[in-house]
């Protein structure tokens, strides 16, 4: 079983990360997927301390797993919101040639 769970909980980050160069410009999805895994780190950081915190001032767990409940219904919301489409990748249209200077 542990296996299995092991399994299903890497088994997401191959599509989620696949996802993000198809929804954002290529210019910007290198720096948005550091910013992502900045946040990944920055909550499993703080939440090890947060779920701490929950199981020591209620004095069971079931706050800590009411908690985690919450967040992944809300990832899950946020990834819902997501809508790519093949209009979100279209190039940058070209800057306008400037003008010729009157004075050449």
């Amino acid at each position: 079983m542990l296996v299995i769970a092991g399994a299903c909980m890497y088994a997401p980050y191959g599509p989620f990360f696949a996802i993000i160069p198809e929804i954002l410009p290529a210019n910007v999805a290198g720096g948005a997927m550091a910013l992502i895994n900045s946040m990944g780190a920055l909550g499993s950081f703080g939440g090890s301390y947060l779920v701490g915190y929950l199981n020591s001032a209620t004095g069971s767990p079931g706050a800590s797993f009411l908690l985690m409940s919450v967040s992944l219904l809300l990832a899950v919301l946020l990834t819902l919101c997501l809508k790519p489409g093949a209009s979100d990748r279209q190039a940058p249209k070209a800057s306008p040639q400037p003008l010729a200077s009157a004075h050449s």
